[in-house]
Protein backbone atom coordinates (compact mmCIF):
# COMPACT_ATOMS: atom_id res chain seq x y z
CA UNK A 1 0.00 0.00 0.00
CA UNK A 2 3.07 2.48 0.77
CA UNK A 3 4.61 1.89 -2.53
CA UNK A 4 1.51 2.39 -4.41
CA UNK A 5 1.05 5.56 -2.44
CA UNK A 6 4.40 6.60 -2.98
CA UNK A 7 4.07 6.00 -6.91
CA UNK A 8 0.82 7.88 -7.08
CA UNK A 9 2.43 10.69 -5.46
CA UNK A 10 5.35 10.82 -7.57
CA UNK A 11 3.16 10.78 -10.82
CA UNK A 12 1.56 14.00 -9.49
CA UNK A 13 4.51 15.60 -8.97
CA UNK A 14 6.17 14.72 -12.11
CA UNK A 15 2.94 15.78 -13.78
CA UNK A 16 3.23 18.99 -11.86
CA UNK A 17 6.24 19.55 -13.46
CA UNK A 18 5.39 19.07 -16.81
CA UNK A 19 2.58 21.50 -16.29
CA UNK A 20 4.50 24.30 -14.68
CA UNK A 21 7.06 23.67 -17.70
CA UNK A 22 4.55 23.90 -19.98
CA UNK A 23 3.09 27.08 -18.76
CA UNK A 24 6.77 28.72 -18.27
CA UNK A 25 8.52 27.67 -21.75
CA UNK A 26 6.83 28.86 -24.95
CA UNK A 27 8.18 26.07 -27.23
CA UNK A 28 6.92 23.34 -24.34
CA UNK A 29 3.38 25.29 -24.26
CA UNK A 30 3.65 25.71 -28.03
CA UNK A 31 4.03 22.19 -28.69
CA UNK A 32 1.57 21.32 -26.00
CA UNK A 33 -1.20 23.22 -28.09
CA UNK A 34 -0.11 22.01 -31.13
CA UNK A 35 -0.25 18.24 -29.77
CA UNK A 36 -3.78 18.66 -28.25
CA UNK A 37 -5.23 20.89 -31.56
CA UNK A 38 -4.56 17.38 -33.57
CA UNK A 39 -6.82 15.59 -31.62
CA UNK A 40 -9.16 17.72 -30.48
CA UNK A 41 -10.27 20.00 -33.39
CA UNK A 42 -12.56 21.85 -31.01
CA UNK A 43 -9.47 23.79 -29.29
CA UNK A 44 -7.42 24.46 -32.36
CA UNK A 45 -6.88 27.90 -32.98
CA UNK A 46 -8.23 30.32 -35.32
CA UNK A 47 -5.26 32.22 -36.47
CA UNK A 48 -1.34 30.58 -36.66
CA UNK A 49 0.92 33.77 -36.74
CA UNK A 50 4.57 32.38 -38.39
CA UNK A 51 7.73 34.90 -39.21
CA UNK A 52 10.19 36.79 -37.99
CA UNK A 53 9.91 39.58 -34.86
CA UNK A 54 7.97 41.70 -36.44
CA UNK A 55 5.06 38.98 -36.35
CA UNK A 56 6.56 38.24 -32.68
CA UNK A 57 6.27 41.58 -31.22
CA UNK A 58 2.34 41.89 -32.53
CA UNK A 59 -0.64 41.59 -30.66
CA UNK A 60 -2.14 38.95 -33.01
CA UNK A 61 -4.38 37.61 -30.50
CA UNK A 62 -6.47 40.83 -31.03
CA UNK A 63 -7.54 39.06 -34.01
CA UNK A 64 -9.65 36.07 -32.09
CA UNK A 65 -11.82 36.51 -28.84
CA UNK A 66 -11.68 32.98 -28.05
CA UNK A 67 -8.97 32.17 -25.77
CA UNK A 68 -5.60 30.62 -26.92
CA UNK A 69 -7.89 31.72 -30.70
CA UNK A 70 -4.21 32.78 -32.02
CA UNK A 71 -1.35 30.80 -32.06
CA UNK A 72 2.01 32.68 -32.47
CA UNK A 73 5.02 30.64 -33.44
CA UNK A 74 7.09 33.50 -35.21
CA UNK A 75 10.31 34.33 -33.74
CA UNK A 76 13.03 36.95 -33.62
CA UNK A 77 15.65 36.42 -36.39
CA UNK A 78 13.78 33.96 -38.61
CA UNK A 79 14.82 33.31 -42.09
CA UNK A 80 12.37 32.53 -44.86
CA UNK A 81 13.59 28.80 -44.05
CA UNK A 82 12.74 28.93 -40.52
CA UNK A 83 9.71 30.50 -41.21
CA UNK A 84 8.78 27.08 -43.41
CA UNK A 85 10.14 25.25 -40.67
CA UNK A 86 7.36 27.22 -38.39
CA UNK A 87 5.25 26.43 -41.28
CA UNK A 88 5.12 22.66 -41.19
CA UNK A 89 5.09 22.45 -37.31
CA UNK A 90 1.33 24.04 -38.06
CA UNK A 91 0.36 21.39 -40.77
CA UNK A 92 -2.66 19.27 -39.69
CA UNK A 93 -4.16 21.87 -37.25
CA UNK A 94 -7.86 23.07 -38.46
CA UNK A 95 -6.95 26.60 -38.26
CA UNK A 96 -8.66 29.49 -40.54
CA UNK A 97 -5.90 31.29 -41.16
CA UNK A 98 -2.58 31.84 -41.40
CA UNK A 99 -0.73 35.17 -41.29
CA UNK A 100 3.05 34.74 -42.32
CA UNK A 101 6.05 37.98 -42.76
CA UNK A 102 9.01 37.35 -43.57
CA UNK A 103 12.24 38.31 -45.90
CA UNK A 104 13.58 41.03 -44.14
CA UNK A 105 16.54 38.94 -41.81
CA UNK A 106 17.57 37.39 -45.07
CA UNK A 107 18.00 40.98 -46.55
CA UNK A 108 19.64 42.95 -43.70
CA UNK A 109 21.60 39.68 -41.98
CA UNK A 110 22.27 37.89 -44.59
CA UNK A 111 22.45 39.84 -47.95
CA UNK A 112 20.39 37.52 -49.71
CA UNK A 113 19.55 38.70 -53.49
CA UNK A 114 15.95 38.26 -54.53
CA UNK A 115 16.96 35.27 -56.55
CA UNK A 116 17.35 33.30 -52.96
CA UNK A 117 14.74 35.06 -51.63
CA UNK A 118 12.48 33.53 -54.42
CA UNK A 119 13.95 29.77 -53.91
CA UNK A 120 13.18 30.04 -50.41
CA UNK A 121 9.86 31.29 -50.07
CA UNK A 122 8.49 28.70 -52.63
CA UNK A 123 9.98 26.51 -50.61
CA UNK A 124 8.20 28.09 -47.95
CA UNK A 125 4.66 27.91 -49.84
CA UNK A 126 5.59 24.07 -49.71
CA UNK A 127 4.91 23.93 -46.64
CA UNK A 128 1.55 25.12 -46.47
CA UNK A 129 -1.51 22.28 -46.08
CA UNK A 130 -3.69 22.17 -49.47
CA UNK A 131 -6.34 24.77 -49.06
CA UNK A 132 -5.00 26.85 -46.43
CA UNK A 133 -6.21 30.57 -46.33
CA UNK A 134 -3.27 32.11 -45.93
CA UNK A 135 -2.64 35.90 -46.11
CA UNK A 136 1.82 37.16 -46.82
CA UNK A 137 2.68 40.45 -45.71
CA UNK A 138 4.87 41.57 -47.74
CA UNK A 139 8.08 43.21 -46.27
CA UNK A 140 7.88 46.85 -45.47
CA UNK A 141 10.62 48.76 -46.20
CA UNK A 142 13.06 50.04 -43.14
CA UNK A 143 14.43 53.28 -41.98
CA UNK A 144 17.38 52.72 -44.43
CA UNK A 145 16.58 53.65 -47.84
CA UNK A 146 19.70 51.92 -49.57
CA UNK A 147 17.45 48.71 -49.05
CA UNK A 148 14.74 50.00 -50.46
CA UNK A 149 15.26 48.28 -54.09
CA UNK A 150 16.28 45.20 -53.05
CA UNK A 151 12.99 45.01 -50.58
CA UNK A 152 10.55 45.97 -53.44
CA UNK A 153 12.34 43.57 -56.19
CA UNK A 154 11.96 40.40 -53.82
CA UNK A 155 8.67 41.75 -52.49
CA UNK A 156 7.55 41.70 -56.12
CA UNK A 157 8.86 37.63 -56.77
CA UNK A 158 7.05 36.94 -53.58
CA UNK A 159 3.35 38.25 -55.07
CA UNK A 160 4.43 36.62 -57.87
CA UNK A 161 4.52 33.28 -56.38
CA UNK A 162 1.44 33.86 -53.81
CA UNK A 163 -0.61 34.62 -57.05
CA UNK A 164 0.16 30.99 -58.19
CA UNK A 165 -0.74 29.27 -54.79
CA UNK A 166 -3.43 31.14 -54.02
CA UNK A 167 -2.19 32.79 -51.18
CA UNK A 168 -3.88 36.28 -50.14
CA UNK A 169 -1.19 39.62 -50.02
CA UNK A 170 -1.27 42.03 -47.96
CA UNK A 171 1.16 45.37 -48.83
CA UNK A 172 1.57 47.72 -45.53
CA UNK A 173 4.18 49.84 -47.59
CA UNK A 174 1.54 52.64 -48.67
CA UNK A 175 0.41 53.07 -45.22
CA UNK A 176 4.15 52.81 -43.26
CA UNK A 177 6.26 54.20 -45.76
CA UNK A 178 6.92 57.31 -47.96
CA UNK A 179 9.23 56.83 -50.91
CA UNK A 180 10.76 53.33 -50.30
CA UNK A 181 11.67 54.75 -46.50
CA UNK A 182 9.72 53.65 -43.21
CA UNK A 183 7.70 57.05 -41.51
CA UNK A 184 9.46 57.80 -38.49
CA UNK A 185 6.08 57.72 -36.19
CA UNK A 186 5.74 53.50 -37.89
CA UNK A 187 8.79 52.20 -36.33
CA UNK A 188 11.51 52.39 -33.06
CA UNK A 189 14.36 51.40 -34.31
CA UNK A 190 14.26 51.62 -38.40
CA UNK A 191 13.45 48.19 -38.53
CA UNK A 192 10.37 46.70 -36.26
CA UNK A 193 7.06 48.22 -36.13
CA UNK A 194 5.77 50.62 -33.44
CA UNK A 195 2.32 50.35 -32.06
CA UNK A 196 0.82 52.43 -34.49
CA UNK A 197 2.33 50.28 -37.54
CA UNK A 198 1.50 47.25 -35.48
CA UNK A 199 -2.38 48.53 -35.27
CA UNK A 200 -2.34 49.50 -39.03
CA UNK A 201 -1.30 45.53 -39.40
CA UNK A 202 -3.75 44.21 -37.26
CA UNK A 203 -6.83 46.39 -39.29
CA UNK A 204 -5.23 45.55 -42.41
CA UNK A 205 -5.83 41.93 -41.83
CA UNK A 206 -9.14 42.27 -40.21
CA UNK A 207 -10.08 43.57 -43.02
CA UNK A 208 -9.01 40.96 -45.52
CA UNK A 209 -9.89 37.74 -42.78
CA UNK A 210 -13.48 39.66 -43.44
Amino acid sequence: MTLIVILLVAAFLLAAKVAVFALIDRGARDAMLLSLARKQRWIAPQVIVVGDSLAACCAFAKLSWRPLGVLTLAKGGATLKDIGAQISRARGIAARYIIIDGGLNDILSYDAPPEQIEHDFRALLRHLDDGAQAIFTLMPHVADSAYSERIEAANRRMAALCAERGVAVLDLNPEVSTGGVRRPEMTNDGLHFSARANEAWIVAIRRMMA
